[in-house]
């Protein structure tokens, strides 16, 4: 028991070391503590990093019992395919006071769905809203001369919101688009399709995303 304690504390101490010395994306998706990359075990990221480095996309086995690979790196950007099912891409975002890890976890479920959080260079939580403001389905409504009963009355007849978030490592933006046709019946999305933006993109500044106009 004591042996395997001090395994554990080893490990943790190793990865809090990777972390005060994280300098790009492949450094903090090495040095997270297993929340987000659970499923991967630390040794087995290294292991992918260095395949990627040179040059070979290599599926490995996770602790799920299927293979997880990294799809791209690029900058400061970062794209793993966790399982057939789902994906992460992750966005370093440096600014003078501080870095910010966007972590974009992607379900491919019937109607893809994504969703966004924010953490430090500590891997600490912090407040997403602070830092990227996520849309409601009522954001992508387009009415005409500004009918905000319309409005509501269009963005209700879905059942619930979601949205594939993609980032786009060049431009440094999150893409937004709704992805509401995958749960609704053809008449209620046939009836919503004519107001209904394809995408909203989010403009890095700083260290927050802005929504562009």
């Amino acid at each position: 028991m004591e042996n395997v304690k001090f395994i554990i504390a080893a490990i943790l101490a190793s990865l809090m070391a990777l972390q005060a010395n994280a300098r790009n994306v492949g450094d903090f998706f090495a040095s997270e503590s297993g929340d987000i990359f659970l499923p991967i075990k630390h040794d087995t990221r290294l292991d992918m990093l260095d395949y990627y480095n040179a040059g070979q996309k290599m599926p490995m086995p996770n602790n799920f019992g299927g293979k997880s690979e990294i799809d791209t790196v690029a900058g400061d950007y970062m794209k793993i395919k966790m399982s057939d099912s789902r994906s992460i891409e992750l966005l370093m975002a440096a600014s003078k006071r501080d870095t910010v890890i966007y972590v974009v976890t992607t379900y491919a479920l019937p109607a893809p769905d994504s969703q966004v959080a924010a953490y430090d260079r500590n891997w600490n939580t912090l407040d997403t809203d602070k830092y990227f403001k996520q849309p409601q389905l009522k954001d992508f409504i387009n009415i005409p001369k500004g009918d905000k009963s319309k409005r509501e009355d269009v963005a209700s007849a879905a059942r619930f919101d979601t949205f594939l978030y993609s980032i786009d490592p060049q431009t440094k933006s999150i893409v937004a688009r709704p992805t509401v046709k995958g749960h609704m019946s053809i008449e209620a999305y046939d009836y919503i399709k004519p107001y209904l933006a394809d995408s909203i993109v989010y403009k890095l500044k700083g260290n927050k995303f802005k929504r562009e106009d």
